[in-house]
């Protein structure tokens, strides 16, 4: 399915610029839960190549950039590099196209058909693997989609019209004021003037840094969404009266190079 943009409402704290909860339908739900299912050098392919997030950026590096000849065979080096999810045929429905993947009803058999029908009958998810015969698995082949599946008009994982409360951290309830209020008395606000409603259009770049925010931090859709500078926030610590003892300090002099 085409990528297009889905529609976020969020519920902001103006005077500390952060997303309190935020407010959508199914689809986005299907995007955050096809997180789960996706292989970690997916991950790492879609989302830290540029900046590094803990080792296994370079762990996947490492595979990278090994010699062949230091693999079993190229389609382990594909196997690691480009692994295929057991959901990849349902994620292919999602809404937003979030992942570079290629066609999940793609497969590969043995050339011979004897051995691929009748003697070993082995299908591979990657092309080049090894038969148990010894032959090279390259021959391409599509699995035929049930008519249930072409006909499905629900979501994802999800199913029904009812929309969803999503809190910074990415806990996801269903719509209800009595959560809204738990939310709004958790952060601390008193006063519903300090509150505002904004609405935000979340397409692949901005599911993919949800991802990457998600791996690292508890306040994903304010570091997403808020519109956080860094020239305010050191300033901020600076007027705190903060000395150089402090370890924030060392932060303000690292940020003003």
């Amino acid at each position: 399915m085409a990528s297009k943009h889905l529609s976020l409402n969020l519920l902001v704290d103006k005077q500390r610029n952060r997303v309190v909860y935020a407010e959508s339908g199914k689809d986005f739900i299907d995007i955050l839960f096809s997180f789960l299912t996706m292989p970690i050098s997916s991950i790492i392919r879609l989302t830290t190549r540029h900046s590094k997030i803990g080792s296994l950026n370079t762990l996947y590096e490492s595979v990278e950039d090994l010699d062949l000849h230091h693999m079993q065979s190229e389609a382990c080096k594909t196997m690691l590099l480009h692994p295929r999810s057991t959901s990849e045929e349902q994620c292919k429905n999602l809404v937003l196209d979030i992942d570079d993947k290629t066609d999940p009803s793609e497969y590969y058999l043995c050339p011979f058909w004897i051995c691929s029908s009748k003697t070993h009958c082995l299908v591979s998810t990657v092309a080049n693997a090894r038969c148990r015969c010894g032959q090279v698995m390259y021959r391409k082949v599509y699995r035929i989609k049930e008519s249930d599946e072409l006909d499905r008009r629900d979501g994802v994982f999800m199913k029904g019209s009812i929309d969803f409360i999503i809190s910074d951290d990415l806990n996801v309830f269903p719509v209800s004021t009595s959560m809204g209020l738990e939310l709004i008395k958790k952060v601390g606000i008193n006063e519903a003037t300090v509150l505002e409603q904004r609405n935000v259009n979340v397409g692949r770049r901005e599911a993919l840094s949800i991802l990457k925010a998600s791996l690292i931090s508890k306040t994903v859709l304010s570091d997403i969404f808020s519109a956080k500078k860094p020239q305010q926030k050191y300033i901020m610590l600076c007027g705190m009266g903060l000395g150089d003892s402090c370890p924030h300090s060392l932060l303000v002099v690292r940020r003003r190079k």
